[in-house]
């Protein structure tokens, strides 16, 4: 059965790809004109497309608090590559992510076409190009959605935010709202630390098979209530880290 299901969802992810493109290009046609219905569209269909593949994987996702509307800055912990799929299928926007994602099989197609900004972390020197993207995205009307840590971490606590990529929140003077992500799995099943988390020295094919065989599971997303506002990115980083902390609930 869990090989079945591994197939099954492989196959789900390459034909809901497939479908997304096509809706995708074909409302580009009716919102080209328009730079803010092009923005609401493909945030529309992103969000569209996570609630499909979020529901294939058997991910239940619980909301606490309140999602920011766009123009946001927000904030996440990371735990996996289904942390996208927890946070677009509730706010969308545009994801701050590793370069070597554009580069996976099937997510790396699709990462490209909603416009992730991605940024290569072996050069210091990239992150003014990226820094220019997220205020691109801000300055348009659009979310950015980044994953503080840049890293995946084991779920026991939150690794301390890079500081680097607040720079266009400060100098936007846009609060930084945050978000923490928590995984369950169902009695009778490996914790999520075992299955769900990214963590260990495993590549993401082998990672993604050992997850996709097993049933079904649980998100917590919870959103903090108040976004933060800092004119110093190092203090904004550290601020919005502790504010974190004080929501997130370690994974077993």
């Amino acid at each position: 059965m869990g090989a079945f299901r591994v197939g099954y969802r492989i196959a789900g992810m390459a034909v809901y790809i497939l479908v997304f493109y096509a809706v995708w290009m074909t409302g580009r046609l009716f919102t080209w004109p328009s730079a803010k219905a092009g923005v609401c569209w493909r945030r529309f269909a992103f969000r569209s497309w996570a609630r499909c593949v979020a529901h294939m994987f058997g991910m239940r996702i619980t909301v606490k608090g309140v999602p920011p509307k766009p123009p946001f800055f927000l904030v996440s912990n990371h735990l996996t590559y289904m942390d996208g799929l927890t946070l677009a299928s509730v706010v969308g926007g545009e994801f701050v992510a590793k370069r070597e994602v554009a580069y996976w099989p099937a997510i790396g197609f699709f990462a490209r076409q909603i416009n992730a900004i991605f940024v290569d972390r072996q050069k210091r020197s990239d992150t003014v190009r990226v820094n220019n993207l997220i205020k691109e995205a801000l300055d348009k009307g659009d979310g950015v959605v980044m994953f503080a840590e840049s890293t995946t971490s084991r779920g026991d606590t939150i690794l301390p935010f890079k500081t680097a990529l607040f720079a266009p929140a400060v100098q936007c003077q846009c609060p930084v709202h945050y978000a923490t992500i928590h995984y369950s799995a169902p009695p009778g099943l490996p914790p999520a630390t075992a299955w769900i988390t990214w963590w260990e020295d495993i590549s993401f094919g082998a990672h993604f098979v050992r997850m996709a065989k097993y049933p079904r599971f649980d998100a917590v997303l919870t959103f903090g209530p108040e976004p933060i506002a800092g004119t110093d990115r190092k203090a904004l980083a550290e601020t919005v880290h502790e504010a974190s902390m004080r929501q997130f609930i370690p994974m077993d």
